[in-house]
């Protein structure tokens, strides 16, 4: 930094700090970032003089210098609009000097300060600029910087591919120049992709090297702490989410600047949502968003009004809401940010459907289905058919409500086990991760053993042409290589002991890693509430009993159960009862079912049993027996909970194409018509 950005700097320190009489409300480091822009403003006037006055005494290099600490210097105070006018001021004279070097270091703060506001469109032709600066320069340090920020852009615009090709071709120059830092920024840039792509085992593993590089030079390990954080929040993995956070923020705060103070309480906002801790996300939510406005953050501000939304909403407070949603659609549309945009019309058909404004909510809903649809942003999806399913039954059209509560559980189970496969996926990257360093440790051991061992062969050998050519040398000496000697075998057994403790170490987390692994397989073929099995696993079994009855020509029965009344139940006693009573209900078919049943949640209420070897009497006696049972133990409820129950048998199947499908709606066929003739009853063939 040079001497006068230092100065600008120094008397930062002095005025920067807000008055005592400012309002408590505002977060302590927004109030920070709005003095450095009040002194800006105080100084600005003075210093546009000091170019003129540089040029006059050192002609065009001392204006560029004198341009080169202030824009550095209101760089440093966050004043980015001021920071731009010198920055561009330095382009124009370090071209006309010749010095392409500083004027790469123009071109890529101005980058900066356009992606801090979401001009992409000037960012990216200002990274056009720079490749073509750094190819006539011939300066890899610049052709990385161009490839790193055309990369940024490329993905803006959605191709991957582009951007992956220009990602990798920065690591290498990075990697070549020795950069540590940049390095660790294309790993993360990669990472991203990645993750865009849907490769999260990938993901993790760019994400985990980035983190090893700035842990090690103590680099925005603040970045790197919150986009692992962000990889196990959509994972699923709410306890490493939250380690990671903590770490986000520790380390934001020990950099002590505000813009990355507010990047990492904005996604951590987001976090905080997820898990129901709405109090905590508006606090967090709020710190980051005042924070990105006296920056003028524009991307960062609209995800933040986002956040705070979604916090007042989780409170119940959607006439507080409502403008924080409105003000992220509009910076939405403004940006182009598809996410920004559909997820703020979402929560604004949520608030129209708590205030009964039913056509609105229907306006809402179909206007962002198709952008959903098409750029396959399922969770959000899933959210549009449940307030579809809820729109629906307040205007009482059954029909569609059973439609999209159908389409919402079997959208939910998708995105279940693809959440599973990827945690799975995310779990093997780890342990690959820790297995390879752990690997490279010892290998260093074993370099290092090795190295000893052939220092000793060499003090060996001379230790006996010494013995031969010096017979006459003293017992001391003798003694003295004696101790020598041993003092090299003990460091030596001290190592072996060292690589036998890390081989034990890494067999320990290979079984807990596998064991981790078992555990989630287990976890995603049942259902967490019921404990039957869940609808994929049932439905693969099914497929295979059917394969086998068919071959050996046996018969096969499927009975499609349904709690009556459910919606009811849920409506009077609340959830938490009726997930109960679907507890106690899965647990007394359990016990009327046949021992080599399969029982599994098919979706919502329904569920589903398939038994093999069964007459139609005998099916029919099952299926009667089961709702008795339900129907005398459960009949304390108000009102009673009783199910009914579809009969579909293989013997009557003409077909043989499709047959899951055709046994499947034979006992949903079956199920309406015991549901038609009052409930609490068995049909079927």
């Amino acid at each position: 930094m040079s001497r006068t950005a230092a100065m600008l700097l120094g008397a930062t320190a002095c005025l920067a700090a807000p008055p005592p009489a400012v309002c408590a409300e505002v977060p302590i480091r927004a109030q920070a970032v709005t003095s450095a822009a009040r002194l800006v403003e105080r100084l600005d006037t003075g210093l546009q003089a000091l170019p003129r006055i540089a040029w006059q005494i050192g002609g065009l290099r001392g204006r560029i210098d004198a341009e080169f600490a202030i824009a550095e210097a209101y760089s440093a105070l966050s004043a980015d609009a001021s920071a731009e006018r010198y920055w561009q001021a330095l382009d124009r004279d370090a071209a006309a000097a010749g010095d392409d070097e500083l004027r790469g270091a123009a071109l890529i703060a101005r980058i900066q300060s356009v992606l801090a506001r979401g001009d992409y469109a000037h960012g990216y032709e200002s990274a056009e600029t720079l490749m073509r600066l750094a190819q006539g320069a011939g300066n890899d340090g610049l052709t990385a910087a161009a490839e790193e920020y055309q990369g940024v852009f490329e993905r803006r615009r959605g191709n991957l591919d582009a951007a992956l090709r220009h990602q990798t071709a920065a690591l290498t120059l990075h990697r070549k120049n020795r950069d540590a830092a940049g390095e660790a920024t294309a790993l993360t840039n990669l990472g991203t992709i990645a993750r865009d792509k849907g490769d999260f085992a990938q993901c993790l593993d760019y994400f985990l090297q980035a983190l090893d590089i700035r842990e090690r030079i103590d680099d925005r390990t603040d970045v790197a702490y919150r986009n692992v954080a962000l990889l196990y929040r959509e994972l699923g993995d709410a306890q490493t989410t939250q380690a990671y956070f903590a770490k986000a923020v520790e380390a934001a705060e020990h950099y002590a600047q505000p813009g990355f103070y507010a990047s990492v309480q904005g996604a951590y906002a987001g976090f905080l949502n997820d898990i129901g801790e709405y109090e905590a996300a508006l606090a967090a939510a709020g710190d980051a968003l005042a924070i990105s406005e006296a920056l003028g953050n524009r991307p960062s501000v609209g995800f933040e009004q986002l956040e705070v939304g979604h916090a007042l909403l989780g409170l119940r407070k959607p006439d507080e809401a409502a403008p924080h949603f409105d003000a992220a659609l509009a910076i939405g549309n403004e940006l182009d940010q598809r996410e920004l945009t559909v997820n703020s019309r979402l929560a604004q058909a949520e608030i129209a459907f708590a205030h009964g404004d039913l056509a609105n909510t229907h306006h809402l809903l179909d206007e962002v289905s198709p952008r959903l649809n098409a750029a396959g942003l399922k969770p959000y999806l899933a959210q549009a058919y449940e307030l579809r399913d809820k729109l629906a039954e307040a205007e009482h059209d059954l029909a569609t409500a059973h439609e999209y509560t159908h389409r919402h559980a079997n959208l939910r189970e998708e995105l279940f086990g693809v959440r599973s496969s990827r945690l799975l996926s995310a779990i093997e990257s780890r342990k690959a991760h820790e297995q390879s360093r752990q690997q490279l440790e010892l290998a260093v051991r074993s370099s290092e053993l090795q190295a000893e061992r052939l220092q000793r062969t060499r003090q060996e050998r001379l230790y006996g042409i010494v013995a031969i050519a010096a017979l006459f040398v003293t017992v001391a000496v003798f003694a003295a290589l004696l101790w020598h000697l041993r003092r090299l075998n003990a460091t030596l057994a001290a190592r072996n002991e060292d690589i036998d403790r890390q081989r034990a170490a890494l067999a320990e987390a290979n079984r807990f890693l596998e064991r981790e692994a078992q555990t989630l397989y287990q976890a995603s073929i049942v259902d967490p509430l019921t404990g039957a099995y869940s609808r994929s696993y049932v439905l693969d079994e099914l497929a295979k009993l059917l394969a086998d009855c068919r071959r050996v020509q046996r018969d096969l029965t499927v009975l499609l159960i349904d709690f009556d009344h459910f919606k009811a139940i849920n409506d009077r006693h609340g959830h938490l009862a009726g997930d109960r009573l679907l507890v106690e209900g899965v647990r007394i078919m359990r016990d009327e079912l046949p021992a080599d049943s399969l029982l599994g949640r098919y979706g919502g209420e329904e569920f589903v049993a398939v038994f093999a070897d069964r007459n139609r009497s005998e099916s029919a006696g099952i299926a009667e027996r089961v709702r008795a049972a339900v129907a005398e133990r459960m009949g304390s409820i108000d009102p009673p909970a009783t199910i009914s129950i579809g009969v579909a048998a293989l013997r009557d199947m003409q077909q043989t194409a499709g047959a899951v499908d055709l046994l499947i709606d034979a006992a949903d066929s079956a199920l309406y018509a015991a549901k038609q003739a009052g409930r609490n009853q068995v049909r079927g063939p």
